[in-house]
């Protein structure tokens, strides 16, 4: 529900948009009136249910739905259209008919909390300002009570990637924690019991003993892992990433806090360096494999270790295979269909 040009090029080349622009540069260039005729036609056509049950057919048993906060609030002057929520509750009938759950993810919120295009605006870092802080709460608040009818949806997130101090952003922890407590407070208000994820702001050291029962409950912390964009976990040698996945991020995510609570929200196969020719398919069903095993969804614990599974991302992209698409991998046969496997020992 939240556009991003490298997942859907053509949309984006088509209407003349260049890529790299967020959803407000896009309905911003083609105006009201074209956003909604495009944008209609795309979330009618983008997921379909037949996807929806392949993925319920390999065992996947949860879906992380991104959202905009447009979704329910448009202010003067921005130019989002409205009409999505129409088709998120058309998913989530799906999902509730296969006993697929689902995560409502905030991925863009008002002000962009990371300036990216998945923020929804590319651009300065504005989230931070007190206006759209509060601005924030009230639609994750909104939005969770637009769906409580809905029994596919478990979880609610309230945040997506925050660019903070830890990496150079402007986003400081203190603001991130207050926030995440008055917005858990509103979305508890709802009345909505379910799960509600904090994602970690890319520093994973700064939650133990935060947000912790009996005064909050069915918190979890959201954490990204990703082998492609620099760092310890990107490795020039492909199968070396797997060796990663199993020897450092499985103990890591064991040793993280002191409380069971940690999902990987995000995830993918991408490497910097994937292996070619006839390997590239055999690396792509071991790394997936590893990273499952690590991740805390396969084998005989799934679920019960200190990581508690994670998210592919995504679901599919335009031209993809398995390194981004999780069903190009399963046309290709490197997606597991069970979660019976041992994998990291």
């Amino acid at each position: 529900m939240v556009l991003e040009s490298w997942m859907t090029p053509t949309l984006f080349n088509q209407n003349g948009v260049p890529g790299g622009s967020g959803e407000w540069q896009f309905t911003q260039q083609l105006g009201k009136s074209r956003s909604q005729q495009v944008l209609q036609a795309h979330w009618d056509s983008w997921v379909s249910f037949g996807e929806l049950q392949k993925l319920a057919q390999h065992g996947i048993t949860h879906l992380r739905v991104p959202v905009g906060y447009w979704i329910v609030s448009i202010e003067p002057g921005e130019p989002f259209v409205y009409g999505g929520m129409d088709y998120l509750k058309r998913l989530l009938g799906w999902a509730q008919s296969l006993n697929l759950k689902v995560l409502i993810d905030l991925h863009g919120a008002p002000g962009s909390q990371n300036g990216h295009d998945n923020s929804g605006k590319t651009g300065p870092i504005e989230w931070q300002q007190p206006q759209n802080v509060a601005r924030s709460i009230s639609v994750i608040a909104n939005i969770t009570k637009q769906l409580l009818g809905y029994p596919a949806v478990t979880g609610v997130e309230l945040l997506n990637e925050p660019w903070t101090t830890s990496i150079g952003g402007p986003i400081q922890f203190s603001t991130l924690k207050d926030y995440y407590t008055r917005a858990y407070a509103a979305v508890r208000a709802t009345g909505f019991t379910g799960d509600i994820v904090i994602p970690d702001g890319w520093d994973n050291n700064q939650w133990n003993g935060f947000m912790s029962p009996p005064d909050y409950y069915n918190v979890y912390l959201d954490t990204h892992l990703y082998h492609c964009f620099g760092g310890d976990r990107d490795k020039s040698a492909p199968y070396a990433n797997i060796d990663y996945t199993c020897q450092q991020d499985k103990p890591m995510l064991a040793g993280l806090t002191q409380r069971d609570w940690t999902i990987v929200g995000e995830w993918s196969n991408a490497v910097s360096q994937p292996p070619s020719g006839g390997d590239y398919n055999s690396f792509m069903g071991s790394f997936t494999r590893a990273q499952w095993s690590a991740y805390g969804a396969s084998g005989t614990e799934a679920g019960a270790g200190p990581a508690k599974g994670g998210y592919f991302w995504s679901m599919k992209i335009e031209n993809g295979d398995a390194s981004w698409c999780y069903l190009c991998g399963i046309d290709a046969g490197v997606m597991p269909g069970d979660f019976s496997f041992e994998f990291c020992q």
